[in-house]
């Protein structure tokens, strides 16, 4: 069997749907399928299926997964990312840049019995729009707490020492990068670890990050200099041409959670666990470094905003708690929209595109 990895290319943030798509396969792949159809014609199933035989055969296979459906795939990325499987339609459509060459469309619309749909069509309208109203009540939330989270920094920006922060971040970085070097490799690719979901957060650091992984981890209330530290370090990793992989928030994607070095087996990490918790799923890696940024603060800063600090946490709290229960409102009509095109779709022709597709596919790997 070959090694997965874990992601999500796209999110449910405070600034609406993010997508880091165009990060999902290096552009040196030698073939993309861009996936087109509507819901329950197979897209993620026929991924899986793709993934399960070519994990058999030992292949690496890159997994990415929906935000709005955890249980459902966004794409697949086989071996040396050689191959990529994705879904390209909405919200996060993908056109072929170089058609026929490297883009390859695969309309599964055409399994379709139209007729059962067109049937159908004032329910299948109906839902869909429900589905997008339960999506802008859900951003609406997810905006409101970003003000809320906005409030809580500015009071730790108010009361911590700049010098202090900028000393302890020029050591950590210095010390995180030392000994890399300029990759002729593709440089810096962007993710997410995690998603807010229907589920709720779900976080997938723990298939990403080999075991043997050397973890610098950074903590700290917003505000307090983690934002400043993994905004530097990612300047120099960009300034220095270091190949890298960062995975930002998945509720604010301004902020990012996590930088892994693949060529050194090394990654910095945010475990303050306010909104995403890093540091339990990790528990039992050990860490090569910890910097607390809160241990920095001048002592008793805080208690004139103690109170407001709290109002700010629960609001920010409840904002994501109630997102998540408009996004899970959402899956529930997605599953009744997908029994319509579940029942009009022609699934034996279906199998016999997964098994051409195999084919092609393998004939690329073995070029």
């Amino acid at each position: 069997m070959g090694k997965s990895r874990h992601f999500f290319p796209g999110g449910n943030t405070c600034y609406g749907f993010y997508s880091f798509y165009h990060y999902l396969v290096q552009p040196t792949v030698k073939r993309k399928y861009v996936l087109k159809g509507g819901p329950g014609v197979g897209k993620s199933n026929l991924m899986k299926e793709i993934a399960q035989h070519f994990s058999k055969q030992g292949y690496n296979i890159e997994y990415h997964w929906c935000s709005s459906d955890p249980d459902s795939l966004d794409g697949i990325v086989i071996g040396s990312h050689q191959v990529a499987v994705l879904d390209g339609t909405a919200p996060h459509v993908v056109d072929p840049r170089y058609p026929g060459a490297v883009d390859e469309i695969i309309n599964l619309g055409q399994y379709w019995q139209h007729s059962n749909l067109t049937d159908n069509r004032e329910h299948i309208i109906e839902i869909s729009d429900q589905i997008s109203f339960c999506f802008q009540r859900a951003y609406h939330r997810l905006a409101e707490s970003q003000l809320a989270l906005q409030e809580w920094t500015v009071y730790l920006e108010k009361v911590r020492n700049d010098k202090v922060v900028a000393r302890n971040t020029l050591a950590l970085v210095a010390d995180f990068l030392k000994g890399t070097e300029a990759s002729a490799d593709t440089g810096v690719r962007h993710l997410f670890a995690g998603a807010i979901t229907p589920a709720g957060i779900i976080l997938k650091a723990e298939h990403i990050l080999e075991a043997d992984t050397a973890l610098y981890a950074i903590k700290g209330s917003p505000g307090s200099g983690v934002r400043d530290l993994i905004q530097h370090l990612v300047h120099m990793i960009e300034l220095n041409g270091v190949r890298a992989e960062i995975f930002h928030n998945p509720f604010d994607p301004d902020q990012i959670d996590m930088v892994f070095l693949p060529d050194y087996q090394r990654a910095l990490l945010n475990v303050s666990d306010y909104l995403f918790e890093y540091a339990e799923q990790l528990s039992g890696a050990r860490y090569k470094r910890l910097l607390d940024f809160d241990q920095l603060l001048p002592q008793d800063s805080l208690n004139p905003y103690a109170k407001r600090i709290a109002l700010a946490k629960e609001r920010l709290e409840n904002g994501i708690k109630e997102a998540i229960e408009w996004i899970a409102l959402a899956k529930q009509l997605h599953d009744r929209l997908e029994e319509f095109y579940i029942k009009a779709m022609d699934f034996l022709s279906l199998d016999q595109q997964r098994d051409d597709l195999i084919e092609d596919i393998e004939f690329l790997l073995n070029q």
